[in-house]
């Protein structure tokens, strides 16, 4: 399988689930990508390459997925304002530093951020359903989230969407559904933020990228729409397998460098 046919299915199945959890794509096609290829008998694409790739779904994905949450009500504005500029600023930092950080160390710090991001998943559920409208945070620790995850999203490809989503839940006290739909509007003011820093410094692969962005079009919307019509329980569940699967995987390569 040429590369890129393995980049349209990645991208294909990474966007489903950006649509679907709310995760901006980035944890399922950061191990695909990684390693699909080689199953294949193909070559492995370079790490830093990955991680811009990442980052153009986390774009598409989250700007279509965001979309189709937002027609069924389950985006906080406000939130997504609060949190999303800061989160850009940090984003762009990241994505220019990560140039000169080794590739064993972003995918430490993917793994970390995955792994932290499935604990928090499976905790107890503890928010009630209201309006997005009406819902408030805490101003202070919302931007100091974003700053954060922000700065670690733009340095490994936005694989810290899933750990914004668990903060909203769990720190932010925002309801599963809105929940989702905000994480995919913050996340994708840290992408376009963190995909100039990337192109900046030479960490995008266009013809790759073109056709990631092609098939989030096609996978997120369908995710969304399926999103909807799943319990959060199972929403969450199903999250917290991905992400952790994820998180072993690329913990593993980064210390036996397999």
């Amino acid at each position: 399988m040429t590369p890129e046919a393995v980049t349209a299915l990645a991208g294909l199945v990474a966007s489903f689930l950006s649509g679907l959890l709310g995760i901006g794509g980035g944890l399922v096609l950061t191990p695909l990508l990684l390693y699909l290829p080689q199953l294949f008998g193909g070559a492995a694409l370079p790490v830093k390459i990955v991680t811009g790739l990442t980052i153009v779904q986390a774009i598409s994905g989250a700007m279509l997925g965001l979309w189709r949450h937002s027609s069924y009500g389950n985006v906080s504005r406000s939130i997504v304002l609060l949190m999303g500029p800061p989160s850009a600023v940090s984003a762009l930092v990241g994505a220019v530093v990560s140039r000169g950080v080794e590739d064993r160390v972003l995918l430490l710090v993917f793994a970390g951020l995955a792994f932290a991001g499935a604990v928090m998943l499976l905790l107890p559920l503890r928010t009630e359903d209201q309006p997005a409208s009406r819902l408030t945070v805490n101003r202070p620790l919302a931007v100091a989230i974003a700053v954060v995850l922000g700065f670690f999203g733009g340095l490994v490809g936005i694989g810290g969407v899933a750990f914004i989503l668990a903060t909203l839940i769990y720190l932010l006290a925002v309801p599963v559904r809105i929940a989702i739909g905000t994480s995919l509007g913050i996340g994708m003011f840290a992408a376009v933020a963190a995909l100039v820093g990337k192109a900046a410094t030479a960490q995008i692969d266009p013809p790759l990228a073109a056709i990631v962005f092609v098939a989030a079009l096609v996978a997120s919307p369908i995710g969304a729409a399926v999103s909807v019509r799943t319990q959060p329980r199972l929403l969450l569940l199903i999250l917290a397998v991905v992400v952790a699967l994820a998180a072993v995987r690329i913990a593993t390569s980064a210390l036996t460098g397999n």
